[in-house]
């Protein structure tokens, strides 16, 4: 058997000209097929009413609903239905000084919930009917901010900011009967702001103002089981990715997107978005959070694989709330405007200055 030269095994095959041209050609046609991704755009915003808050899609109605307080000093809150293609209105539901801010929708009952802040009640809508069905509360006071619906178990969960001499809680709502089921308080020291929902682990995170953490909320146990640090300052809401395990959450004074990993409760990246990061809402596929920055006036679609920002969007003045539809994967924006000066007791409210890009509500095609 003749002598195998080391050359012979590390000299690498000839192409044929006529090769590699083929395979020059076939690369370029892989190219050319591959689709371009288009990129992200505004791609309409309407100015609507005074005091815009919180928005939500529901399939009930085909609608994506915002909160409107009204004019500060008047009883004329409502809530504005809009087309999800146009965002022309397409219904009102009159709520005069039944006031509410944050929304979240059980679309199995035709439901719409919103948070009274200012009655301390939980009030819940016939979306069919435009009509109160309940006011859900305990005791007076209650300084409520952020309702998460499980239409799964009849269930809602409300966050309540505490203050002064009044405890943090989370109401367990039983939405079949639309009554208030317990308050969970144990555990939840520092100001409970947003919530997140783990259906496979029947259990909340809730984000706390105060000490920068995120709280694991146990719902058999009624109970904060564990603590673990935002990663960033002024936390604020909070959103869970069962697919990777990793909790996103808006950190508004550090104006950052802080990725946390749940099982650990360790930072995995801090992603810098913008001034005031307030909002954060994931994509049906989970492959984007939007996150609303509050004080840079733009909404940054970050990819959720990557971590990094892909895009960041003027859309109004203060970006509050993201909601995107199931379906068309199409993402809306409620935009708060410019706040007057409070008047002093005994005075008349102070008309805020004029602000064509807020109160308004804006389309984002991803």
């Amino acid at each position: 058997m003749p002598p195998t030269h080391a050359s012979a095994l590390s000299a690498p095959p000839v192409l044929r000209r006529r090769h590699a041209l083929a395979l020059l050609g076939a690369a370029a046609f892989a190219l050319r097929a591959a689709p371009a991704r288009a990129a992200a755009t505004v791609e309409k915003t309407v100015k609507l009413a005074p005091g815009l808050y919180e928005l939500a899609v529901s399939t009930t109605t085909d609608l994506v609903h915002v909160a409107s307080t009204g004019p500060r000093g008047a009883d004329s809150a409502r809530i504005l239905g809009l087309d999800l293609r146009t965002l022309e209105v397409r219904s009102t539901i009159e709520l005069g000084a039944d006031t509410v801010f944050g929304l979240g929708v059980n679309d199995t009952t035709g439901t719409l919930f919103g948070t009274g802040t200012r009655s301390g009640r939980l009030v819940a809508i016939d979306l069919r009917s435009g009509q109160v069905k309940a006011r859900i509360g305990e005791g007076e006071g209650a300084h409520l901010r952020h309702v998460v619906v499980d239409e799964a178990r009849n269930r809602a969960f409300v966050s309540v900011f505490g203050y002064r001499d009044k405890p943090s809680a989370i109401w367990v709502v039983d939405t079949a009967a639309n009554t208030l089921a317990h308050v969970i308080t144990e555990g939840l020291e520092g100001g409970i702001s947003g919530l997140a929902y783990d259906p496979a682990g029947d259990r909340l995170f809730a984000g706390a103002l105060g000490p920068n953490e995120v709280v694991e909320v146990s719902l058999a146990r009624r109970a904060g089981v564990r603590r673990f640090a935002s990663g960033g300052e002024g936390l604020i809401n909070v959103e869970y990715h069962a697919a990777s395990g990793r909790l996103f959450c808006a950190n508004q004074k550090s104006g950052q997107l802080t990725v946390l990993d749940a099982a650990s409760g360790t930072l995995v990246k801090a992603v810098e978005t913008g001034a005031g990061a307030l909002g954060i809402t994931l994509s049906p596929d989970g492959a984007l959070a939007y996150v609303a920055n509050r004080g840079a006036g733009t909404v940054s679609l970050v990819e959720t694989g990557s971590l990094t920002v892909r895009a960041s969007l003027e859309t109004g003045t203060h970006p509050n709330t993201v909601a995107v539809d199931p379906r068309s994967g199409l993402a809306y924006v409620s935009n708060k405007a410019k706040a007057g000066p409070r008047p002093a007791p005994g005075q008349a409210p102070v008309p805020p200055p004029e602000d064509p890009r807020g109160d308004t509500v804006s389309l984002i095609r991803a």
